[in-house]
């Protein structure tokens, strides 16, 4: 039985391989070419037939596709038909053409066979049938067929590569039965009934790198990974932009800038060896004839072309289409079949038939690269007003709360989009606001690195566009409050958040909402800046003013009640703290649930309040259902998990359980350096405690080392006068007394 394996491979032109010259003897037995890559005969085997063309001597990556190639094909037996299948330019061909190589050892036929048109595949036939000597001149299709079909049928050791095939159908009658192996690419994915599949992708990073260091000697690693990321690890386009830079000497910073620039343009040029077209041609010849094939479908992808080159579920589109002016001619197409389920499904799967874009259950995807040689294609004027009316479109599609765990997996899959709009330099509120709530999502899901990224272009451009007292423009602030703090810049939160608060007053009055959760912002940096009596007194305020606007219950109130438990905590007033923690507690449970994120926070403030008057035992049982919740909610490195797995430390100890303590500092400490960093507050408060364990233990060089450093640090960022440097002083002071000063390891305070 016939073994078949399909890829799909960038399509190759019908001159490769059939338009390779093979010497025949008289015999009808091909001559072996002189040429290195030309495998040799052996003594007992006839010389091989082969018209393949030299491999890429800078072919790399794709180990692991090959190795499953090859397994797929020695495995004997009823293999079926096997399909690696991916976008165009993905390297299909490539690996088909490497594969060849790399095993032809094992073959004395390989013969490559253009199937982008499947008249064409009959004269290629009676070719190969002439080099295998069963016909004597060119015959028609019919013969050649069963001639060649019936002399492979009776023998193995052979490979047909039929390079770029459409469809399942084309290549039916051509495919012999036998113990040889057919090989085919092809842009199309509908071979499920013919083939099992195996989806080529684009490169790995590291992979991506290697073929542009083996292509360019003197480009840097870091260069490599810089232009594999503007090109999308594509690998036509990584060795077309190789080529351009080898011929034509530009470094790689410039190309990037071009790229940016004109990227249609530079991504016509540097056509790579073995190629038949460059990204931007090949690009522009499948829009072309999807143009012609299927209106609609070259609708989805304009609409496609303005999102993320992430994946974009089909109600996604179906929303913005709806939501966009369809008599706008660019999307007219769309408007006769949006509400039809089948032809709109038929538009978007003849969008990934074309190898323009990725389409699998419910998503399409298309190629950052592919977009931008799309959007160049279009009308600026046109493209403009396109992009203003998918904004529009996406600032109604509304995930829900962003503080919601339950609606995370909605903020996952339209974040993207949102942020491809530009929210930065919108003029619709909408979607301003939208993009706001991002940041949120971003934090309460532990991501504050890419928030602060996101929150300081808000602010620096919505300052610019819309002034620095303008709503969107003191919203953004905020949010960028929240980060800084996360992230522990605490040299960077007081000017902002003085400079914010000031101007909220000023606007919109002391109890507004947004004045009152800059003020909450203002509560929570004066107790990481161990300013606790003020912490207090900010807090204090804030309850106070949001129960009378927002009413004791209201999820805001509740979250300043239980920062009000820290702060009472932190200024030494322990019994009104477990007073107020334990109401805020009860109050969050019923409001909030058990399992919402700042219930969980609050039940770690309780735990710490309850250990602060000694009832150890109540509080060890609080910390370890919270932590357990947490790490189920949020995962182990979010970083409240984090500071609630501190909190669960302290517990350990003041039930005397030091080797439990220990185990988890340790792991604590090393999730948060890399979380968080080596230099992160809390990083260093837990090196503080470990220390402490450690030197409990006996483990006094540890302890030292570990206090030291972290005293160090603390000075350098903290200043000499905060309360956990001088705990670290104290520690290094005596380091072999016992644990000492604030027992907890950091509570958690829920900003706002």
């Amino acid at each position: 039985m016939t073994q078949r394996v399909l890829t799909e491979g960038h399509g190759t032109s019908a001159l490769v391989g059939s338009g390779l010259q093979v010497n025949i003897h008289a015999s009808g037995v091909p001559a072996p070419r002189p040429a290195a890559d030309q495998p040799a005969a052996t003594a007992d085997r006839p010389s091989p037939v082969w018209n393949l063309r030299p491999r890429d001597p800078n072919f790399a990556g794709r180990g692991s596709e090959l190795a499953e190639l090859r397994t797929r094909l020695s495995s004997g037996g009823a293999a079926g038909v096997q399909a690696v299948h991916g976008l165009g330019g993905v390297g299909k061909t490539q690996l088909a053409l490497e594969y060849a190589h790399r095993y032809r050892a094992d073959y004395d036929v390989v013969w490559w066979i253009s199937a982008e048109q499947s008249g064409a595949i009959g004269e290629q036939f009676s070719t190969l049938g002439t080099a295998l000597g069963v016909l004597d001149a060119q015959v028609d299709s019919v013969i050649a067929q069963s001639k060649v079909k019936e002399y492979l049928r009776r023998r193995d050791r052979w490979l047909l590569i039929f390079d770029n095939a459409e469809k399942p159908d084309d290549l039916r009658p051509w495919l012999p039965d036998g113990a040889g192996h057919v090989l085919v690419t092809s842009r199309t994915t509908s071979w499920g009934q013919l083939a099992r599949t195996l989806e080529l992708d684009v490169l790995p990073r590291a992979e991506a790198v290697e073929l542009l260091t083996l292509r360019l000697a003197r480009i840097s690693a870091t260069e490599a990974g810089q232009l594999a990321e503007d090109l999308g690890d594509l690998p036509l386009a990584l060795a077309q932009a190789a080529s351009y830079l080898a011929e034509f000497g530009m470094s790689v910073t410039d190309y990037r800038q071009v790229l940016r620039e004109e990227t249609l343009a530079v991504l016509g040029e540097g056509q790579p060896a073995g190629y038949p077209h460059s990204l931007a041609a090949a690009a522009t010849l499948s829009t072309t004839a999807l143009s012609a094939r299927d209106p609609a479908a070259l609708a989805v992808l304009h609409l496609c072309a303005f999102l993320a080159p992430e994946p974009v579920p089909t109600d996604l589109v179906v929303t913005i289409a709806r939501h966009a002016d369809l008599q706008l001619e660019i999307l007219a197409p769309l408007a006769q079949i949006i509400d039809k389920r089948l032809q709109r499904q038929r538009a978007i799967s003849a969008v990934g038939a074309s190898g323009l874009a990725r389409v699998e259950l419910g998503t399409i995807t298309v190629h950052r690269l592919v977009q931008a040689i799309v959007r160049d294609q279009i009308d600026p004027a046109v493209a403009a007003e396109l992009r203003v009316r998918i904004g529009a479109a996406l600032s109604t599609v509304d995930p829900g709360n962003p503080r919601d765990t339950a609606n995370w997996t909605q903020w996952s899959t339209i974040l993207p989009h949102l942020l491809a709009a530009d929210p930065a330099r919108t003029d619709n509120p909408d979607l301003r606001l939208r993009a706001r709530d991002a940041i949120v999502y971003l934090l309460c899901r532990g991501d504050s690195r890419p928030a602060q990224q996101l929150a300081e272009n808000l602010y620096r451009e919505w300052k610019k566009r819309h002034g620095p007292d303008h709503v969107d423009t003191l919203r953004a602030a905020t949010e960028l409050v929240w980060a800084y703090r996360n992230l522990g810049y605490l040299d960077r939160l007081r000017p902002l958040i003085d400079d914010t608060l000031t101007r909220q007053i000023n606007i919109l009055g002391r109890d507004h909402p947004d004045t009152l959760r800059t003020a909450s912002d203002l509560a929570v940096v004066h107790g990481e800046l161990g300013n606790y009596q003020r912490a207090r007194e900010v807090d204090e305020d804030v309850y106070g003013r949001r129960v009378r606007v927002l009413g004791k219950d209201h999820p805001d109130t509740l979250t300043s009640a239980a920062n009000l438990a820290t702060t009472l905590d932190d200024a030494g007033q322990f019994d009104q703290a477990l007073e107020v923690a334990e109401d805020a507690y009860r109050r969050l449970v019923r409001v909030l649930g058990e399992d919402h994120p700042d219930t969980l926070t609050s039940a770690m403030n309780l735990a710490s309040a309850l250990g602060r008057v000694g009832e150890f035992g109540r509080a060890l049982v609080v910390a370890e259902d919270a932590y357990r919740r947490l790490v189920r909610v949020l995962g182990e490195d979010h970083p409240d998990t984090l500071t609630s797995a501190s909190t669960l430390v302290g517990r350990f100890s003041d039930v005397g359980n030091s080797q439990r303590a220990l185990e988890v500092a340790e792991d604590v400490y090393q999730r948060r350096a890399q979380v968080l960093g080596e230099d992160h507050p809390g990083t260093l408060l837990i090196m503080v405690v470990l220390a402490q364990l450690f030197a409990q233990r006996g483990q006094m060089l540890s302890a030292r080392r570990l206090a030291e450093s972290a005293h160090a640090k603390m000075r350098a960022n903290l200043g000499g006068q905060h309360p956990d440097t001088k705990r670290a002083r104290r520690t290094l002071d005596q380091i072999a007394a016992a644990m000492g000063g604030r027992r907890s390891t950091g509570k958690a305070r829920r900003r706002r």
